[in-house]
């Protein structure tokens, strides 16, 4: 029910866009631009509609916080199996949505797609890294791995690109459970003989809120102060689990 008045919403707005808007002119939106994370929280829509321009290809992304992060590969000594080699990559976007008219490859050189960051297999190029190992030609293959990774989490995603008699286009993105809460840049690009003409960008705020927030908080200002309530709270959780066994 609630996705379809949603829909509803978003058509009454695509009608009002598509008799009030001059050809060229630069416009999308979003149905909603804020989602709050409740203990509850399994998921959440938001659908993006705006202009097509004519004789123009439309990419769409969205990022999330960037931040740093890990990918390691077991191996096995003396019969035991541990995660001997890792790479740490720096400021990667914790969440990637594509999507667009035609394939990126096909609108976009690849230096363009490299430098903005507007494809799964270019997203690492450009960044930084560190490793406890030495690389025998095959980087690409850690990079593919970590993208693969991040594709199984739903965090790395490709979403369809619907277009109405070309003038409008529709896209349905869906943010995971397991969204992390920050600010997520929402990018439009208009592209034409493979040069980007116009852009535009709107912004989607998660956060989170109820006693999930204030626990939250907690731990990101007092992380200290947070670890050894953890410890305690799980020794004491221990030895009453301990004392109600033994008078079982």
């Amino acid at each position: 029910m609630i996705t379809s008045y949603k829909n509803i919403i978003v058509f009454i707005s695509i009608i009002f866009i598509f008799i009030s808007a001059e050809a060229e002119e630069v416009y999308f939106d979003l149905s909603e631009d804020n989602i709050e994370i409740k203990t509850d929280f399994e998921g959440k829509e938001i659908i993006i509609f705006g202009l097509l321009q004519n004789g123009h290809e439309t990419l769409l992304t969205i990022k999330g916080p960037p931040t740093k992060m890990k990918i390691q590969k077991k191996e096995r000594y003396f019969g035991i199996w541990i995660n001997n080699k890792q790479i740490i990559y720096s400021k990667i976007p914790t969440l990637f949505f594509l999507s667009s008219s035609s394939k990126v490859d096909d609108i976009l050189p690849k230096s363009i797609q490299i430098n903005d960051d507007l494809n799964f297999d270019k997203i690492l190029n450009n960044k930084t890294f560190d490793q406890n190992f030495i690389f025998e030609n095959d980087q690409s293959i850690w990079n593919e791995n970590f993208v693969r990774i991040k594709k199984r989490q739903l965090f790395y995603k490709e979403f369809e690109m619907k277009t109405f008699k070309n003038k409008l286009f529709q896209t349905s993105v869906f943010f995971p459970p397991n969204t992390i809460p920050g600010i997520y840049t929402v990018d439009i690009y208009y592209i034409k003989n493979n040069t980007i003409m116009n852009k535009d960008q709107k912004k989607i705020i998660v956060k989170k809120t109820g006693i999930g927030s204030d626990i939250y908080n907690f731990a990101r200002n007092n992380a200290a102060t947070y670890g050894v309530f953890v410890i305690i709270f799980s020794i004491l959780c221990g030895l009453i689990a301990a004392t109600l066994f033994r008078r079982a």
